[in-house]
């Protein structure tokens, strides 16, 4: 790969010489999303110290739980988000509005039909799936219950939020999906260390409030930026 990227004939070789609005053009179309999974790592570590220094053996098993279900959502999750990254960006292309909404309508309409379902067979089974992963005690059943119930609602935000950053950076509001791309995640960190010490029983709700606060945040800078979702407007 090497030899490859250092020939004299590769395009990839121009764009660092005498193309660099390009690559940086290139380079912000993705750095939200590598951002975004960068920021997901960060948090990954950060919730395993934090519960398991505050809920011990039976928290830290509930959490590897609640990140099971995470990959289920990021089934659709992740469909939705290419399906609008390819198909959108042709609409973006050719600038046509109306066919791009009717993408972004679509896709929206599907991932909010799976999280409901997902949802409601995580509220009315969840000791299907905590069994599934071989849980055989009674407190770890209970809290691994009580925290799939919770973390199956608050991963709705995460799946819209994580998708209205796209959208922005196919709108071009780069700034806005940089934004979004750090608080996903970093926004978790300082509200659950807060409530695991200072209301340890409302743990699991930490998620559920940073999504709160981090879509809050957003609606307010959309409005002080007076952001437009209008391809004609670019």
């Amino acid at each position: 790969m090497g030899i490859h990227f250092l020939s004299k004939e590769n395009h990839l070789r121009l764009c660092f010489g005498r193309q660099k609005p390009v690559f940086g053009a290139i380079l912000s179309q993705g750095a939200p999303l590598a951002i975004a999974s960068v920021c997901l790592t960060v948090l990954m570590f950060s919730a395993n110290r934090i519960i398991l220094s505050s809920l011990g053996r039976t928290g830290i098993y509930a959490f590897a739980l609640c990140m099971n279900l995470l990959l289920i959502y990021n089934l659709f999750l992740g469909g939705v988000c290419r399906t609008i990254q390819s198909l959108g960006s042709i609409q973006v292309g050719k600038g046509d509005n109306e066919a791009f909404k009717l993408v972004l309508r679509k896709s929206f309409n599907f991932i909010t039909v799976a999280m409901v379902i997902t949802c409601i067979f995580v509220w009315i089974w969840p000791e299907s799936l905590v069994m599934l992963f071989g849980a055989d005690e009674s407190d770890m059943i209970a809290e691994s219950c009580h925290a799939l119930r919770i973390f199956a609602v608050c991963l709705i935000p995460f799946c819209y939020i994580y998708t209205i950053m796209v959208v922005y950076k196919l709108y071009n509001y780069h700034k806005m999906a940089l934004f979004i791309s750090f608080a996903l995640s970093l926004m978790v960190i300082p509200v659950l260390w807060l409530v695991s010490k200072y209301a340890k029983d409302w743990i699991w709700y930490s998620y559920l409030i940073a999504y709160i606060i981090e879509a809050v945040a957003i609606f307010v800078l959309h409005k002080m930026t007076h952001v437009k979702f209008e391809l004609n407007n670019k």
